[in-house]
């Protein structure tokens, strides 16, 4: 019989979020994509927190996060939100990591940049 060291299930839960991160990168590489993103996203967190204490402003943070994310896909990136095709919880972790790291971007006058950067490295591996 083997034995599971107490550090494996970490090791694997950070694999699997290292995965899911890198998937959901490569779905949001346009500028525009990456912009409803930064604003809906943290609209659908927000109407999370604010469900207990007034539901018809969640449900409208709600409504409005969910359109900014299906214009992102739809209209500049051309796939279908990355929620919709993997459902699962990590995918949700990754999307708010993401927006952090490019709210981040910005703060460090580098989120054009890094768009680009990631834009011509996809289109590379195209």
């Amino acid at each position: 019989m083997t034995e599971i060291s107490t550090n494996e299930p970490i090791a694997l839960l950070r694999r699997s979020f290292s995965r899911h991160l890198t998937f959901y990168r490569s779905q949001h590489r346009t500028v525009g994509c990456r912009l409803t993103h930064m604003v809906g996203v943290p609209l659908i967190v927000l109407s999370v927190l604010l469900t207990p204490f007034n539901r018809k402003a969640a449900l409208k943070y709600q409504g409005l996060g969910w359109i900014l994310q299906f214009i992102g896909h739809y209209f500049f990136e051309h796939n279908k939100p990355v929620l919709m095709e993997m459902r699962d919880p990590i995918t949700a972790v990754a999307a708010l990591r993401f927006v952090v790291d490019q709210w981040i971007d910005v703060v460090q006058g580098r989120f054009h940049r890094s768009a680009v950067d990631d834009g011509a490295q996809s289109a590379a591996e195209d």
